[in-house]
């Protein structure tokens, strides 16, 4: 049986499928691996430069450059990300900042993977592979799929740091719960809606609750407010109607975004973006986020804007287009 460098049955196309990462697809070794391969290449986008295609690259059958081994992209257990802009044997195309941003995820991976800028010989700084057997890379994956921070041991812990989610404590009969929720009220919640009842209101759960809120006529946007809590506790809630939203202020395909030097951004520099800026702003805080109103689009908005958007399972580009503006006036929390 053919071995990638890292031990994994290799050349074997029934192992491998293709997942969605922001912007495209990459062919990954199926299960454990793909999550926490995805896991990298998402927050490589959010934390460290968004990927940019075409660049990004998973299974090949291949040896590795030079070598007479197989590479770890033969068993799907390696990603390229942004080839092009770190191209093999270049050294420094990462910024301080971005070095300190792949730091932090593969700590939070547990150990289980491995970066090509730390290799000894020639660096490979676009190259990311699994470095651990499976029961190892398993337990991450586990974490991964609960929505929570994997970890330095590869353990199932909550939260915590800049660089992944940290799970805030809800308490109280009928609390507003949404996403990195966590608490009491979680696992009545979970319990209702029939996923494990660990307290922690993550991905699953909120994927539960939508599907929960949508058979029991409920506006689905796993938000559990007043309305889902009258359903649960064996009352009646009427569906709430839409609210139509205003026009988006911004011409058709700009969007508002941190600064940069393409025309359609608009982050706020120029005073005439700030009205828009500070409306979507004051409707984020209105919905409970935690944000500054001030017409600028910062680093803070941008972070709040990409959790808003996991949250209603938009499109995670961390800007606000047409479709973000308009969901956020869509109908009030259920």
């Amino acid at each position: 049986m053919a071995t990638s460098q890292n031990g994994y049955r290799a050349n074997d196309r029934s192992l491998i499928a293709s997942y969605k990462v922001p912007g495209g697809k990459i062919s990954m070794r199926k299960g454990d691996v793909a999550t926490v391969l995805s896991y990298v290449a998402n927050r490589f986008h959010s934390e460290v430069e968004p990927l940019k295609w075409p660049g990004n690259w998973g299974y090949a059958e291949r040896k590795i450059r030079g070598g007479s081994s197989l590479s770890n992209h033969a068993s799907g257990t390696a990603i390229d990300l942004n080839a092009p802009a770190h191209y093999l044997g270049a050294r420094g195309t990462f910024s301080a900042g971005q070095v300190r941003a792949i730091r932090r995820i593969l700590n939070d991976c547990g150990g289980v993977i491995r970066w090509g800028g730390d290799y000894r010989g020639r660096k490979d700084e676009m190259h990311f592979e699994i470095n651990a057997g499976t029961a190892a890379v398993a337990r991450v994956a586990k974490a991964i799929r609960a929505g929570k921070k994997p970890g330095p041991s590869g353990g199932a812990v909550s939260g915590g740091g800049s660089s992944s989610p940290t799970y805030k404590t809800v308490s109280g009969s009928t609390p507003l719960v949404k996403l990195y929720h966590k608490g009491e009220p979680v696992k009545r919640i979970q319990k209702a809606v029939g996923v494990k009842a660990d307290s922690y209101y993550g991905p699953d759960t909120v994927k539960a609750v939508k599907k929960w809120q949508k058979a029991n006529g409920l506006a689905a946007d796993g938000i559990f407010g007043k309305n889902s809590w009258a359903v649960l506790n064996g009352g009646k809630a009427k569906k709430p109607k839409k609210s139509s939203a205003p026009n988006f202020p911004l011409p058709r395909g700009h969007w508002y975004g941190v600064e940069s030097s393409n025309p359609k951004n608009h982050s706020g520099y120029y005073t005439k973006d700030r009205a828009g800026i500070k409306q979507f702003q004051a409707k984020l805080k209105d919905r409970g986020w935690s944000i500054s109103v001030d017409g600028i689009f910062g680093n803070g908005t941008k972070k709040v804007v990409g959790q808003y958007q996991a949250e209603k399972g938009l499109r995670k580009d961390y800007a606000v287009g047409a479709k973000t503006w308009a969901a956020i006036w869509e109908y009030p929390i259920t």
